[in-house]
């Protein structure tokens, strides 16, 4: 018995929410750099779009997907790889959407 499951499974089964959450974060990237001072650059935003969507056929059961779209090709001589930024950005801001949405990090993987 797992929890009062019989298997651990079925317990991260029952800790299913919603079927699929949306989220979208802004990141900001180095672009061009015109200088030798902190300041001597241009930044800009990528998007970096995650979706969380349950695959019951697996466990855990949520599969987090991800997307980064950004003004110029990552990685450049300044920002890292688009995996890197997610990386990041889950770590600065997702877990904690997640949690208030009540998804245990149980629940989920990377895909």
């Amino acid at each position: 018995m797992y929890n009062g499951y019989e298997n651990e499974d079925d317990y991260v089964r029952s800790l299913k929410k919603n079927n699929t959450y949306r989220f979208s974060y802004n990141y900001e990237i180095v672009v061009n750099r015109f200088g030798d001072g902190d300041d001597d650059v241009e930044l800009a935003n990528a998007t970096v779009d995650i979706t969380v969507s349950w695959d019951d056929s697996s466990v855990p059961g949520y599969i987090i997907s991800w997307n980064v779209d950004a003004p110029t090709s990552l990685p450049n001589e300044w920002t890292n790889s688009k995996e890197e930024i997610v990386k990041e950005v889950i770590v600065m801001y997702l877990y904690n959407d997640l949690e208030e949405n009540g998804i245990s990090s149980e629940t989920f993987k990377f895909v």
